[in-house]
């Protein structure tokens, strides 16, 4: 769920930046004011969805380890955990 959150806020901030970026562009009178803006809002996209997957995965646990789930014993709950 938090990747599609994370897509979905990245493209919403993608379209801010082109239209800030062609309102900019419009007012110094560049031609291609489009194309640019495109380039630009295409960029910030994907170092947005980029930087946020890293951030994601930075305190994810290792491939290598291996999760025991939380058992029952004598009637208590002992705690699962990750071991290698």
């Amino acid at each position: 769920m938090r990747r599609y959150v994370i897509i979905f806020l990245a493209g919403l901030f993608a379209i801010a930046i082109f239209f800030l970026t062609k309102y900019i562009l419009q007012k110094l009178t560049y031609k291609n004011s489009v194309f640019i803006a495109s380039f630009i809002s295409l960029v910030a996209f994907i170092l947005i969805v980029f930087s946020s997957f890293l951030l994601l995965e930075n305190n994810a646990a290792k491939p290598s380890y291996n999760y025991k789930p939380p058992l029952i014993q004598n009637g208590k709950v002992i705690n699962g955990q990750f071991a290698k």
